[in-house]
């Protein structure tokens, strides 16, 4: 039987680290206040460095989370992520302006409310993941000038370069920065945080309105088995750089435009397609129904179904423009899948965030988000049907939705708090709750805050 962390001495300890941050600066001079990271020029190391084409980093997003009600369970947790990076011009070294490298490795702590107390589709906090050490991001990047062509090559997420959403800066929950379409759909979850693949990206700016992307990664960013669920041991430590697992294939088409009185906009539109054939959701290889299984018969494993492919598209919109740096700006966002050989056949979200909410705050921003995740007719279509064959009164999943509201306050130019609170309706789409399976999960209200510390 696992051992579940103690969520009470995770969520001390990610307040120890905010205070003992706190504190160790207001010891210090006034001017630690304003300057760009909190631990300053660490002695001289980081300008030699950077004089010499080198740029180091350290980043350490902590999350204490409480569930209020609802849920599973009600109660606190934390996730905290640090991440080390490097960056190096080769410029010099290689003869080729605009070619540089770069390496991050994560140390993921603790465990968010997600999996253990609401069992929600998308992470409550981007932060969370399986805990440890691991290589991050490892390639090579060269830029034209002006960045007219962008090229990367060795490991990698498509959510660095893909599908962006700028009201991710300011919200918490995972599917408003990489979709629970794709996280919970492709193999290995998709080459994302917090496991990147291996891979390929170019991007060009065909004129100054329109760009295009496309990148091939690796099908499986863990490597085999092919199927089934990605358990942290396949690629615990992020050394894996499985090239024998099909292909992952991304194209992405971004425009830029700008309406009379709103101001400029942002559209983009794409397709994923995986190689990799997937377990169909509600046939088996004989060709009868996955709920027989619960009666007992020997149906055989699921039918294998080719490949598997997202469609999407978003769009960002200005609607309001004041002095200031104040500004108003709109989100919304469709993604599509296959229904029989996925848990997720419909994505769509769309929020606001509000840039320098108060005079004084103007570097401050409020945001409200929702999103809606459909469970695929197919997966549904085993419960509804094992509920016929048994007489039993499972709930059926239909759809999980999140409200999100999150305020980002920057501190200082090293400390950002954003404090956040979550409604999500129908976590997993409507799943049975442990305490009584007959009934659905019970809607969760989650309040947490990030506390986002620049030590250099």
């Amino acid at each position: 039987m696992a051992i579940r962390p103690r969520p009470w001495r995770q969520f001390c300890g990610g307040v120890a680290l905010a205070l003992l941050s706190l504190a160790g600066t207001a010891a210090r001079a006034a001017s630690l206040w304003t300057q760009p990271t909190l631990l300053g020029r660490l002695g001289g190391v980081l300008p030699f460095l950077d004089r010499n084409g080198v740029t180091l980093g350290a980043v350490e997003q902590a999350v204490p989370s409480v569930v209020l009600a609802g849920g599973a369970a009600q109660g606190p947790a934390y996730a905290g992520l640090l991440t080390l990076s490097a960056r190096a011009d080769l410029a010099r070294a290689a003869g080729l302006a605009g070619l540089s490298a770069y390496v991050s490795a994560y140390l993921v702590q603790g465990h968010g409310p997600t999996a253990y107390q609401v069992h929600s589709l998308s992470g409550i906090a981007f932060v969370e993941a399986p805990g440890g050490a691991r290589l991050g991001d490892a390639y090579l990047s060269w830029r034209a000038p002006a960045n007219r062509v962008h090229l990367k090559l060795g490991k990698f997420g498509i959510d660095e370069n893909f599908d962006q959403n700028p009201a991710a800066a300011t919200l918490l929950d995972s599917n408003f920065t990489y979709r629970d379409i794709m996280a919970n759909n492709l193999p290995g979850g998709g080459p994302a945080y917090s496991y990147s693949g291996p891979g390929a990206m170019a991007a060009v700016g065909v004129t100054p309105w329109l760009r295009l992307r496309a990148g091939v990664f690796s099908g499986d960013p863990l490597g085999r088995p092919l199927l089934g669920p990605p358990p942290p041991a396949r690629d615990g430590d992020g050394l894996a750089f499985p090239l024998d697992t099909g292909a992952l294939v991304i194209g992405e088409a971004e425009t830029r435009y700008r309406l009379p009185r709103l101001g400029r906009g942002t559209l983009r539109l794409g397709a994923v397609y995986d190689t990799l054939s997937r377990p169909d959701r509600a046939v088996s290889a004989s060709g009868q129904s996955l709920a027989l299984a619960a009666t007992g018969a020997a149906v055989g494993p699921a039918r294998s179904d080719r490949g598997d492919w997202v469609l999407y598209g978003g769009a960002t919109q200005m609607l309001w423009n004041g002095a200031r740096h104040r500004r108003l700006s709109a989100f919304l966002r469709l993604a599509g899948a296959p229904a029989d050989r996925n848990l997720i056949s419909f994505d769509a979200q769309a929020g606001a965030v509000l840039r320098a909410p108060f005079r004084s705050r103007r570097h401050d921003s409020l945001a409200f988000a929702v999103s809606y995740d459909r469970i695929s007719r197919n997966a549904a279509s085993v419960i509804r049907a094992e509920n016929g064959l048994t007489g039993t009164a499972q709930p059926v999943p239909d759809a999980e939705m999140v409200f999100e509201l999150a305020y980002a306050a920057v501190l200082t130019p090293w400390l950002t708090l954003t404090p956040d609170l979550q409604y999500i309706a129908a976590p997993g789409g409507g799943i049975a709750d442990p305490a009584d399976p007959a009934r659905r999960e019970p809607d969760a209200v989650i309040a947490q805050v990030q506390a986002t510390v620049v030590f250099w």
